[in-house]
């Protein structure tokens, strides 16, 4: 492992840096566990609600946060956006906590994020498809 200085080298330092990284990587997972099986690009358009094409800011991207906020709707057209988002985005936040947690900030670090967003987004495209 890495020798860093206190508290980067903490457990609830670990644990915590995995779970903002997972979040984030979360948001993705659900873009690409969306686009994929459709055969769309994962690159444009940017993210917009599905049904109004409106697209979203920094504050509809926040994951979890910005689907608690909006109480499961689209801010523009109400329309009810599905409890996946934030429960991909928790199952990728955990699975990431856990891996920093275990492993820390080493090379092998980036091995086992590759591999949970991969076998994330497989699973869901499976489920969903």
């Amino acid at each position: 492992m890495i020798d860093l200085p206190p508290p980067f080298d903490a457990l609830w330092f670990r644990m915590i840096t995995g779970l903002v990284v997972g979040l984030a990587l979360g948001s993705f997972v659900t873009m690409l566990s969306y686009r994929l099986p459709l055969r769309l690009s994962i690159i444009k358009p940017d993210s917009h609600c599905p049904v109004c094409k409106t697209p979203l800011t920094a504050r509809d991207l926040l994951p979890v946060l910005s689907w608690l906020a909006s109480r499961g709707q689209c801010r523009h057209c109400g329309v009810k956006i599905s409890a996946r988002y934030p429960l991909i985005e928790l199952a990728t936040g955990l699975c990431c906590m856990i891996a920093f947690a275990v492993v820390g900030f080493q090379m092998w670090l980036l091995a086992a994020i590759l591999g949970i967003v991969a076998t994330i987004t497989f699973i869901v495209i499976r489920l969903e498809h």
